[in-house]
């Protein structure tokens, strides 16, 4: 098959775009030959896809206007007849699927402030993602709740709604061998007996750093430690005692396997790639019930908050016990990117 997909940009940055190059690399894989249309391009990265990369040029606009000029330009030019099957991660309403990792109005109402720029903002991505949802011929929702999200904010046929949750990448997060994992303890300076957590993100204010930061201010840390990774920390200072930084770390397999509990007190988190990353390598989770990817949690697997506040988390750090996550959290949900490609394929068909 000829298989478009449309995104913003090809570069490694959030979880949209590590989903961008899980369906290029599953859709390659399956023998389909892979067309990215973008306007942002990181050439290393593009070198190292199995696609046909498609840029258009913008070069001429300011930073502010690029996307939305790129959406009204795909939604007047894309012709979604010369592919099989087209996808859009970003608000164009001319593939045949609209991949939909959250809604912006619920981002809006979470966020908060209300300044002209974002005013503006808000209703140009809201018309956006209106014209999308109306005609698009199928939604690809990334959680029961993305799909209460859609029908809350817009009216549309919600049979045209799937919900298919993204995939993990099961040869880059698998569970490690003790050498590594003893690497990894050495390298990232991990004291016995502390119970340490991870905290992965690239949206620190999204994914509830302050308030993680916050509850772990009233904890005593020569009991439990916090190791934040990805996005600097370049807006928080002051951090409390036994919280650190640790960096950009490009595979976090080895981390994953060597913290009690990966924690994502999200304000926002219509999926959550990196609580699956996690539970794959065989570490549980603590993230808060508006996380889309608490829908499969056990209680053996993660602990799930009512709200981020921080006395909230606070109270479930030192309520924890440790707690053995199953093997193959992935193949036992079906999270794997073939069966992911099998899906996306199926709902185009229908």
């Amino acid at each position: 098959m000829k298989i478009a997909l449309i995104h913003n940009q090809l570069s490694r940055s959030g979880g949209m775009e590590s989903y961008l190059f899980a369906l290029i690399n599953g859709f390659a894989a399956a023998g389909d030959e892979v067309h990215v249309h973008t306007y942002e391009v990181d050439r290393n990265t593009a070198r190292s896809l199995p696609c046909v990369v498609h840029r258009m040029r913008l070069d001429f606009l300011p930073r502010r206007l690029k996307k939305y000029a790129f959406l009204q330009r795909c939604n007047s030019r894309f012709d979604r007849t010369a592919y099989d099957l087209s996808l859009s991660l970003t608000r164009t309403a001319c593939p045949d699927i609209a991949v939909i990792g959250g809604v912006h109005p619920s981002s809006v109402v979470l966020r908060g402030g209300n300044n002209v720029y974002r005013r503006l903002h808000d209703r140009l991505e809201t018309a956006f993602e209106r014209k999308m949802l109306a005609e698009t011929p199928h939604v690809l929702a990334h959680s029961k709740a993305v799909a209460a999200e859609i029908e809350q904010y817009y009216t549309l046929d919600t049979g045209k709604i799937k919900v298919i949750y993204p995939p993990v990448d099961t040869t880059v997060f698998q569970p490690v061998s003790r050498q590594v994992l003893d690497a990894a303890r050495r390298q990232y300076r991990l004291t016995p007996g502390k119970m340490t957590f991870l905290f992965p993100s690239r949206d620190h204010r999204r994914k509830g750093l302050p308030e993680l930061l916050a509850a772990f201010a009233g904890l005593d840390p020569s009991r439990y430690e916090l190791l934040v990774a990805g996005e600097g920390l370049r807006n928080f200072s002051n951090l409390p005692a036994g919280v650190r930084y640790i960096g950009n770390v490009e595979h976090l397999a080895a981390v994953y396997g060597i913290v009690d509990y990966s924690i994502l007190p999200s304000r926002y988190e219509p999926f959550g790639l990196v609580i699956i990353e996690s539970l794959q390598c065989g570490t549980p989770v603590l993230v808060t019930r508006g996380a889309g990817a608490s829908e499969l949690l056990t209680d053996e697997e993660g602990v799930v908050l009512d709200d981020n506040r921080p006395e909230t988390i606070r109270q479930a750090i030192l309520d924890l016990t440790p707690r053995q996550v199953r093997p193959d959290f992935v193949q036992r949900h079906g999270l794997g990117i073939a069966k992911h490609i099998e899906r996306i394929k199926a709902l185009g068909a229908s």
